[in-house]
């Protein structure tokens, strides 16, 4: 009976706020009574989850989003809690899905993008797991719930799904504040690229890490070095031209290069993208691993 009450008090009340926001707009009784099952829904898959009963809570959301949501704050909150619930399972790939999706907003996608972050980190730390394993280890993702105020919310006018620009997980990176480790980085890549085309090999050399770099096919960094020192001497010229730069700070320590090189000597011509990674060491950032991640088509 007592909860039977606490259900039937907060319908009225939600109902009341929705008559609140929209006192002049004539909506259709059937409309707000919609919107108004949907709020009670989200609440109690929030109590559910906020009580540790995450299949539960999991069941309700999963149902309510296979409604049709008009209100962008609760279809927001929706997708990135049932993210949060794959990433607690461990469901990465399936929860980025959902965490991209829950992009096209801007209202809360600050929360959301730091969920997905740590997606995209949680992955590149596995990958240069070398550096990890002598720095802070992998940190697995927890993600964090976000909560539908329904007397926070705007409804959209006539109620008109609004329709955003869909973004990849890597151009929501554009989307991360630009951090003092980022523009470091973005300088030192570029002093990098002036480097290597001034061909000075000492120069050159300087900005990767004697010890931590990882070579190409496994080779011990003398060896590397010592090609180096051909690859940059041999050409009359060397060009380079660096474009579509990405730099993503993936750890406090650690920051990610990504862009379309062109290389150009007397010798060889290609455009290839390339992915370097940068580690801080002491107060210098270093290249810790350099990778061509493909072609030009």
């Amino acid at each position: 009976m007592a909860q039977w009450f606490s259900v039937s008090v907060r319908r009225r009340a939600i109902f009341a706020v929705f008559f609140v926001l929209v006192p002049s707009m004539g909506m259709a009784d059937e409309k707000l009574a919609t919107l108004v099952k949907q709020a009670e829904q989200f609440q109690l898959g929030w109590d559910a989850a906020q009580n540790g009963e995450l299949e539960k809570a999991g069941d309700i959301w999963q149902a309510l989003s296979k409604e049709a949501i008009e209100v962008p704050e609760l279809n927001r909150a929706l997708q990135n809690n049932l993210a949060v619930l794959l990433i607690k399972q461990k469901q990465y790939p399936e929860a980025e899905v959902l965490l991209d999706s829950a992009l096209k907003a801007d209202i809360q996608v600050a929360t959301t993008l730091s969920n997905l972050n740590q997606l995209y980190a949680y992955e590149a730390q596995k990958t240069y797991k070398k550096v990890f394993s002598q720095a802070t280890g992998v940190t697995t993702p927890s993600g964090k719930f976000l909560y539908f105020d329904v007397k926070q919310s705007a409804l959209p006018a006539e109620y008109v799904s609004i329709k955003l620009p869909e973004f990849s997980p890597e151009e929501a990176f554009l989307y991360q504040p630009e951090t003092q480790e980022i523009i470091d980085v973005k300088g030192l890549l570029e002093q990098w690229r002036v480097a290597w085309s001034n061909q000075n090999i000492q120069a050159y050399l300087s900005f990767y890490h004697s010890k931590e770099f990882i070579p190409k096919d496994g080779l011990r960094y003398s060896i590397w070095e010592e090609s180096r020192h051909r690859s940059l001497k041999r050409p009359k010229f060397i060009k380079i031209e660096f474009e579509d730069v990405q730099i993503v700070q993936l750890d406090k320590n650690l920051v990610r290069a990504r862009f379309l090189q062109k290389y150009e000597s007397n010798l060889f011509k290609d455009d290839v993208y390339k992915m370097v990674l940068w580690q801080l060491d002491g107060s210098q950032w270093k290249i810790v691993q350099e990778i061509v991640a493909g072609e030009k088509s």
